[in-house]
């Protein structure tokens, strides 16, 4: 197969995208009706992580498809406005990645053990996403 040019290869890309937005709908739509059928607490919030993820996925999916028909993607000044403010939060990040770590090495019981593992890999993921960021920082300004 040979690699397509820009245009198409952009083209492919965003079909590929509203395609996987399609089954994020799914996956909204399927979680909502399951969480109809169970009263069970943790089934009912281990569905309700998976559908709010799912809305979320659909979102990023979006601004990913806008970035490449529609808007394209810019850091404005504003970023250094709220930069100090961002380090500060990430800071925050690695106290309750830490809080949750030292929770569940403690915790005796497996479902808290399960979710309190959920909640680090989120955490860490947030601490990941603001690292991120703080690399787009330094390669797109040059005073960053």
């Amino acid at each position: 197969m040979t690699k397509s040019k820009g245009p198409e290869r952009m083209q492919e890309t965003v079909k590929t995208l509203r395609h996987w937005q399609a089954l994020e709908r799914q996956s909204i739509e399927t979680m909502a009706e399951l969480m109809e059928k169970t009263d069970n607490p943790l089934i009912r919030q281990i569905l309700e992580i998976i559908r709010n993820d799912s809305v979320q996925h659909h979102r990023v999916q979006q601004f990913l498809i806008d970035s490449l028909t529609t808007r394209p993607v810019s850091l404005t000044p504003e970023l250094a406005e709220v930069w100090d403010a961002l380090e500060a939060h990430d800071e925050v990040e690695r106290e309750t990645i830490e809080i949750a770590k030292k929770l569940r090495d403690e915790c005796r019981f497996f479902v808290q053990r399960a979710l309190l593992e959920y909640l680090i890999i989120d955490e860490e993921k947030h601490d990941h996403l603001l690292g991120q960021l703080e690399e787009l920082k330094k390669n797109l300004y040059p005073y960053g």
